[in-house]
């Protein structure tokens, strides 16, 4: 059966399986068969990306995940020299107990330095060491290419638009989380 006698199969005006979306501009033609089309690519692309990540991250000896926090110690403590606990775990969306329990990894494998906050002694403060600088500067031949790569088909233009869309959809995603637990709750 061709792609679009499928799609119009599922049409809930005739008796198929009812819409995922309701906001007009969502919907092409009454049909939300290109979001479910978005969805699935945005849903291979996540995938991909976190696949790139742990393969980076593999290639000095780190997980994805201890990866992801090692890039985001080094590109945000060279911004401010008051980087955190809390301010990683924002800027990386996490929670700040997952990313204290994998700092703690860092810090164990000689990676990151944790020194009190002078101004709150309760708080660390978070740098990379000259070991994981030396290891981000080994990792570069295949970072670049890699991201080069991965990005290849977007223009300065569309680079600008994809950083706006996705900031906006991480936020609506976050809230979107406590929706469904709120409707999950309501329903039960």
């Amino acid at each position: 059966m061709p792609v679009a006698k499928a799609k119009k199969a599922l049409d809930p005006s005739k008796g198929g399986l009812p819409l995922t979306v309701s906001r007009p501009e969502l919907l092409a033609a009454g049909s939300d068969s290109e979001f479910r089309d978005l969805v699935h690519d945005l849903l291979a692309f996540s995938s991909i990306i976190h696949d790139v990540r742990n393969r980076l991250g593999q290639a000095i000896g780190l997980s994805g995940t201890q990866y992801s926090i090692l890039m985001a110690i080094a590109r945000l403590s060279d911004q401010s020299p008051e980087l955190g606990i809390n301010q990683l775990a924002e800027q990386l969306h996490w929670s700040g107990a997952f990313v204290t329990i994998e700092v703690n990894k860092l810090v164990a494998a000689g990676l990151v330095a944790k020194k009190s906050n002078p101004v709150d002694r309760r708080r660390v403060l978070l740098s990379i060491t000259p070991a994981a600088r030396r290891k981000l500067v080994q990792l570069q031949p295949i970072q670049v290419p890699s991201n080069d790569s991965l990005f290849e088909p977007l223009s300065e233009d569309d680079f600008k638009t994809l950083r706006q869309v996705m900031s906006k959809l991480t936020v609506s995603g976050e809230r979107t989380l406590s929706l469904i637990a709120f409707l999950v709750q309501s329903k039960a």
